[in-house]
């Protein structure tokens, strides 16, 4: 029973992964447009977003930050859960060198805009997803608890987000 137990939490916990990577190579790499741009400035597209008073423009401007926040959290949880080496700067140093190749990418292939705030939120999202992982390693105590736990809520967690991201896109 415990094997089985197990079985499902892996079938789980990879079947939610592997969700998770298509859905982000589609968001980062599938536009509908071809553009090149790329933006050097720390903090200008961000700033630009929050000192614009067009509506329309600043609901956009929401879902850019937040999601370039929101998109990169699961990489930061399952960068840690994976990684026999749990200390923080190398988790989100991945995160941070992920983020730039995927900028690079999408800058070769014309698929959008590279900025470097989006590598700032990127990094910031995978920083709240390290810092996920270890609160739960805090307050459970055993990695095999956090992987079980993650597992469990992935899953539901991943549903919500996307379910969330078919209204707001309807």
């Amino acid at each position: 029973m415990k094997k089985e137990y197990s079985l499902l939490h892996n079938l789980l916990l990879y079947s939610v992964l592997i969700f998770y990577v298509i859905i982000l190579f589609l968001l980062l790499f599938m536009k509908r447009y071809s553009f090149r741009s790329i933006n050097m400035i720390p903090f200008h597209t961000i700033n630009s977003y929050l000192l614009d008073d067009d509506i329309i423009r600043h609901s956009f401007s929401f879902i850019n930050i937040a999601g370039n926040i929101v998109l990169f959290i699961p990489l930061g949880g399952y960068i840690t859960l994976f990684n026999h080496d749990k200390r923080l700067y190398k988790n989100l140093l991945f995160v941070i060198i992920f983020s730039v190749i995927v900028e690079i990418i999408q800058y070769a292939f014309r698929v959008g805009v590279s900025d470097i705030d989006d590598v700032i939120l990127n990094g910031l999202g995978g920083l709240i997803g390290i810092l996920i992982y270890k609160g739960l390693l805090l307050i459970l105590k055993d990695k095999r608890k956090v992987r079980h736990t993650v597992a469990v809520f992935a899953p539901i967690v991943a549903i919500v987000f996307f379910v969330t991201l078919f209204i707001f896109n309807a």
